[in-house]
């Protein structure tokens, strides 16, 4: 027999159950160091791993879980009664309070993962074996056991060195405080008070862990046979303890970091903007703090997901200050008889309140994708920006009926033409964005896709430019219009001139992005004719299936976004075949002044001007007032990546000056890798020149 595939197969002389003793006695140091290993052992679950091979394999935690107790007192050492000689002693009673409040907190995260979207096989594992964690039991029970574990260490005639003793009880005051920011019933109100009293014990577990003494037999595959029966004892999963020290307190910092959320304005574009610099913290956020702020979001105190979110959303890109909103739509009831015309107010009421019914479950979807990580978030906007397709496309039935009732109301003049439609096309082309930037991130694209991919973000980009324009020119007019009304409608006025700083912002920023990635398509474009970049043999592949695999999430949106796979190339080649390019290729690289290189660097300067004027409007603007510091960062990055972009343009203009007539050159282009943290800012791919 195989012991590999064979979970019952015993070596000679080994026996089927473990033998480890778990009412001998144990030192003080002996005491810490499994405290520590079951910290390790609980953080290598949270990256992930099964029970199985991680806290289950701890003959205390397996001795206390099965046979299962009935009661909480049952839940011992040991089953049945010992003699007085053999029952536990003081520290094996202090590990017990400990194990046991391990077990709850294991109780509560699982609640907690799996009361959101979380995905089994790639997040995290939720299976406990047909073991039950306390489920039944309150907190407070446990909270107890660790307060009369710290009283029976604070005896003054207790023989233990004091180092010692204080390690363990710091090890207890930190799970008893993690245990109770673990609890599912804390109110939001108090969410922020219970994570800073944890961190002030990180440092000392830090500090004492030299102190604890391994025991690597109380730790045990043989577990694993009755836990799973059918399938061979794995090997524990060992975490280092500086690794899992690293991952307690990101997990900390993190949940910390997301109870600001109960903090934040009433706004969803606040709320928007916090969830993708959630998303974007590095490392990537655990499948518990995640969760965690996903409980938050969905809670009912704190926002109605289906509807007052997307209305406030609607409310402050296309309708501030506009009659379609006003209140006093909804104050008006339907005439008693049938036959007669509803008030055009109730109308405009009706037929918004049936676009937010319609609206709320595409909102729901894109906050889930957004509390989702990196790459997950990627896949899912993939198929959010589907069911946004299909509600442009009923935005546009409705904005016909809302033109008519504004026109037959005299106020059309005050109303943005099909302002439905340009909300939802604006959130699809968001989306479209934020796939392809996640797509460089994550280092999707080989490096000779990169001009391609730019070009279409340019175009993508420049169509979102063109849609914030006609709604920044729109609220231009009504700002002027209230102020040249009789009397001036001076507070109107101060609100249309804040949505217009919003709209200002986001275009400036889309401005930004199109500007950059049109200059990185030119700047990548030459880099292949000069073929600078590393170009894999792909025998089994044509360019035009590569190019539908690329673009395949957004081929059925519409309007159509792709453009035809004989414009793509056309735009790709525009010197003809990178192997033969035409002879005015070699002179435009060749003259500093041509335009190939003009066109590259006044996309640059624009798109620095760009930038920098989001960076002048500021986060109040920009409604991110709640990320202030990491939009700050992202804006900044954006900024060195143009810079970056600029040399390496200088670089390549240097270079070319001494081009062959086969448009050889003497420098190689490194590209950084996206993971490496070299990037300059999220997204944008930066050429480096250096000489071969």
């Amino acid at each position: 027999m195989d012991p590999k595939m064979d979970g019952g197969f015993l070596q000679p002389g080994e026996t089927l159950e473990d033998n480890y003793d778990t009412l001998k006695a144990l030192l003080p140091e002996e005491v810490l160091g499994i405290m520590d290993q079951l910290l390790c052992h609980e953080m290598a679950w949270h990256t992930g791993n099964p029970l199985s091979q991680t806290l289950f394999t701890s003959v205390y935690i397996d001795k206390i879980l099965w046979p299962e107790p009935k009661t909480l007192e049952q839940a011992q050492f040991y089953r049945g009664e010992v003699s007085d000689s053999r029952r536990p002693d003081l520290l094996l009673e202090v590990l017990r309070a400990y194990c046991l409040a391990l077990i709850k907190c294991c109780d509560f995260v699982i609640a907690k993962v799996t009361s959101r979207d979380y995905f089994e096989e790639e997040d995290f594992c939720t299976h406990t074996y047909n073991r039950v964690l306390f489920v039944q039991v309150p907190i407070d029970v446990f909270l107890r056991e660790l307060d009369v574990a710290v009283e029976s260490l604070q005896d003054p005639d207790l023989s233990i060195s004091a180092d010692l003793c204080e390690a363990i009880i710091t090890r207890l005051e930190f799970r008893k405080h993690f245990l109770t920011a673990l609890d599912l019933d804390c109110p939001l109100e108090h969410l922020d008070r219970y994570w800073p009293p944890i961190s002030s014990h990180l440092s000392s577990i830090n500090s004492t862990y030299h102190l604890g003494k391994p025991v690597p037999g109380s730790f045990s595959t043989k577990i694993q046979r009755r836990l799973a029966s059918t399938v061979p004892p794995r090997p524990i999963v060992e975490l280092d303890f500086k690794d899992a020290f690293s991952k307690l307190q990101q997990l900390c910092l993190d949940c910390e970091e997301g109870t600001r959320f109960t903090h934040l304005s009433p706004d969803p574009l606040e709320y928007q903007s916090f969830l993708w610099a959630f998303a974007s913290r590095t490392p990537t956020p655990l499948p518990y703090a995640r969760s965690y702020l996903a409980n938050i979001l969905f809670h009912p105190n704190t926002l109605n997901t289906s509807t007052t979110l997307p209305l406030t959303d609607l409310q402050c890109l296309i309708f501030t200050c506009s009659p379609v909103l006003d209140p006093q739509n909804w104050a008006l009831s339907p005439p008693l008889n049938p036959l007669l015309p509803k008030p055009l107010r109730h109308q405009l009421a009706l037929i918004i309140d049936e676009f937010i019914e319609r609206t709320g479950q595409n909102y729901l979807e894109l906050w889930t994708a957004l509390g989702q990580n990196r790459s997950r978030l990627r896949r899912m906007l993939n198929h959010v920006i589907l069911g946004w397709d299909q509600l442009q496309v009923d935005a546009n039935t409705l904005d016909e009926e809302i033109m008519a009732v504004v026109k037959e109301m005299q106020v059309q003049e005050q109303v943005l033409v099909y302002p439905l439609t340009t909300w939802v096309y604006h959130k699809k082309l968001w989306m479209i964005e934020k796939i392809v930037m996640l797509g460089f991130e994550q280092d999707i694209y080989l490096p000779d896709e990169f001009a391609g991919m730019y070009g279409f973000l340019e175009r993508v980009a420049r169509r979102r430019v063109d849609l914030l324009s006609n709604i920044y020119a729109h609220y231009e007019e009504q700002e002027k219009q209230y102020l040249r009304a009789k009397p001036p409608k001076l507070e109107m006025a101060a609100e249309v001139e804040g949505a217009a700083r919003y709209i200002e912002s986001l275009l400036a920023e889309a401005t930004g992005v199109c500007e950059l990635s049109g200059a990185l398509f030119r700047f990548y474009t030459v880099l292949l004719y000069l073929r600078l970049l590393p170009t894999p043999n792909r025998p089994f592949s044509t360019p035009e299936l590569r190019y539908e695999l690329r673009m395949k999430p957004f081929l059925t949106l519409s309007p159509p976004e792709v453009p035809p796979f004989e414009e793509h190339h056309e735009q790709l080649h525009g010197f003809g075949p990178y192997d033969n390019p035409e002879p005015s290729l070699l002179l435009a690289l060749q003259n500093p002044i041509s335009e190939l290189w003009k066109g590259i660097e006044d996309g640059i300067k624009r798109a620095k001007d760009s930038f920098s004027q989001l960076k002048k409007l500021g986060p109040k603007a920009a409604k991110v007032e709640g990320v202030d510091k990491a939009w700050g960062k992202e804006v900044q990055g954006a900024l060195a990546s143009c810079i970056a972009l600029g040399v390496a343009v200088v670089g390549i203009k240097t270079a070319v000056k001494e081009c062959d007539e086969n448009g050889k050159v003497a420098v190689k282009v490194e590209i950084p890798e996206m993971g490496s943290g070299k990037r300059y800012a999220e997204g944008w791919v930066v050429g480096k020149v250096v000489k071969e």
